[in-house]
């Protein structure tokens, strides 16, 4: 750097100084760079399926308010979907076409029926204890979702084959929870040996009969039914104690 100073004659200058300065420019380190931390397939997968858990949770809801004012024979995809606040291509992702909204009306309202039976509380007590429970809890259901069983019930024969199968491998996941009731009771002595198949299926029907019939006994009061029921099936289930 060089100092200067002016004459009177500004266009005359003469250097009184000179300095030599050094600068460093001293760039600040960049912070190390750590990547994102990828998901793992465990968490990629639990996204993925919280967020089709919740798709196919609207299109439920959507589905049972069109088809309450509807029916299900008139109830179209594109207000299905506009009520389930959802563009048809969106829905038709996590549905393959009207069948699969039936099937999809089974399931969710099943779900508490299952998580019910496989709780391992439920079959904390006697066999006669957990199948008045069954009973009880079933007729419950019924009474809170008994247009959709009635929905299932009369629109299964209208299902194409895939539906028709899942349906019924549904049914069958269902009446083997009562199965297993049964069995134990005939291991135990408690109930008389017999076809547990067979019977599992009759108790379920007999407790279905509260929606599929429900025309003609729904003005029966709902603790009068579960009684007659308990009865009824008790009855016949119960093994004969022999006298001491």
């Amino acid at each position: 750097m060089v100092l200067s100073q002016l004459g009177g004659d500004s266009s005359k200058k003469r250097n009184i100084a000179e300095a030599l300065c050094v600068f460093r420019v001293i760039v600040p380190a960049e912070p190390p760079v750590t990547p994102a931390a990828k998901p793992t397939e465990a968490v990629t997968k639990e996204t993925l399926s919280s967020t089709a858990e919740t798709r196919r949770l609207q299109i439920f809801e959507g589905a049972c308010k069109v088809i309450a004012r509807h029916g299900f024979g008139n109830a179209t995809m594109r207000e299905i979907a506009r009520e389930a606040g959802l563009s048809v291509p969106l829905m038709y992702k996590y549905i393959k076409d009207k069948d699969d909204i039936l099937y999809l009306i089974m399931t969710v309202n099943m779900q508490g029926m299952f998580t019910f039976f496989d709780n391992e509380e439920f079959l904390s007590g006697t066999p006669e204890e957990n199948l008045i429970k069954a009973v009880d809890r079933y007729i419950d259901y019924i009474g809170e979702n008994r247009k959709y069983i009635n929905l299932v019930y009369s629109e299964t024969r209208s299902l194409n084959a895939e539906n028709k199968l899942k349906v019924f491998d549904t049914e069958r996941a269902f009446m083997k929870r009562w199965q297993v009731i049964i069995e134990e009771g005939v291991e135990q002595g408690v109930f008389k040996p017999v076809n547990t198949e067979l019977l599992a299926n009759l108790v379920y029907f007999l407790c279905t009969s509260w929606a599929l019939r429900h025309w003609s006994i729904g003005h029966f009061p709902t603790q009068e039914i579960k009684d007659s029921l308990h009865s009824f099936i008790l009855s016949g289930l119960k093994a004969e104690m022999s006298e001491s």
